[in-house]
This record gives structure tokens, sequence and C-alpha cells, in this order.
């Protein structure tokens, strides 16, 4: 049997929207007989999050190509949500806030239980990477 209720959360900023990500991957013939494969994301809006967040936004420089220096900008969220997430989902945090924009989710997602004989979850961390 699954949780079927949300462990309550108090924020002061308005939920966020969640969109699944969705890949579909498509196989490419090119010359001499090679394939490749292309992934295909989709994003798909699986609702909306109360959030809270629990990490200082921090801003870095990466360099993902030889010479290429990119801003980028990282932060983790807590929230209540029973949804389960994925690395490469989108959480797009509402614009009135500091933390406002697109957001993707990393690797390290988390999740807090409390045992009252069985398990139920209370919170689940979510660490983003600014999406541009």
């Amino acid at each position: 049997m699954s949780q079927s209720f949300e462990y309550y959360m108090w924020s002061p900023h308005p939920k966020a929207k969640v969109y699944k990500r969705f890949t579909g991957d498509i196989p490419v013939e090119l010359k001499d007989n090679e394939v490749i494969t292309v992934e295909g994301n989709r994003y798909v809006y699986a609702g909306k999050i109360t959030w809270v967040e629990t990490s200082a936004k921090s801003d870095t420089d990466e360099q993902p190509l030889d010479g290429l220096i990119v801003q980028n900008s990282y932060l983790t969220v807590k929230t209540n949500s029973l949804k389960k997430f994925s690395t490469g989902d989108i959480i797009d945090l509402p614009r009135d806030t500091q933390f406002g924009g697109m957001w993707i989710i990393t690797d390290g997602i988390s999740t807090d239980m409390i045992y009252t004989p069985k398990p139920v979850q209370t919170y689940q961390y979510l660490p983003l990477s600014s999406v541009g």
C-alpha cells in the first residue's frame, strides 16, 4: 500500500511547476552503416509542488567544453510532494522569488522518512542546477 497523504509543510513561496522528462531514443543511420542514437527529450507538465530552499544559491563558472566558460547556479529545495522525481526533470520556480526561473534536477535526490510504525515519507530534497 502506498502513502496517500502529503506531510504538512509551510512555505513563504508560491507553488512551483514540475515538468517530467520523457526520453525517446531515435536511432539514426549514418554513412558506412554506422548507427548513432539521438535522445529526444520531451517535457510534460506534472503539477505543482510546495517548496522551500534548504541551501543558499551558489553561482559558479563551469567549463563543459574546452575554452567555453559558462555561468551556472546551484540550489537545493525541500518539498513535501509524493511525486516521483527523476534526474533531468524541470522545476519552474515562480518568477516573483529570488530563485525564479527554470531549474533542472541533478543527481543526489534524497528522501526523509519517519516510522510510525510503517515508514512515512516526510520531505524530498532536490538538488537543482540552473537551466539558463
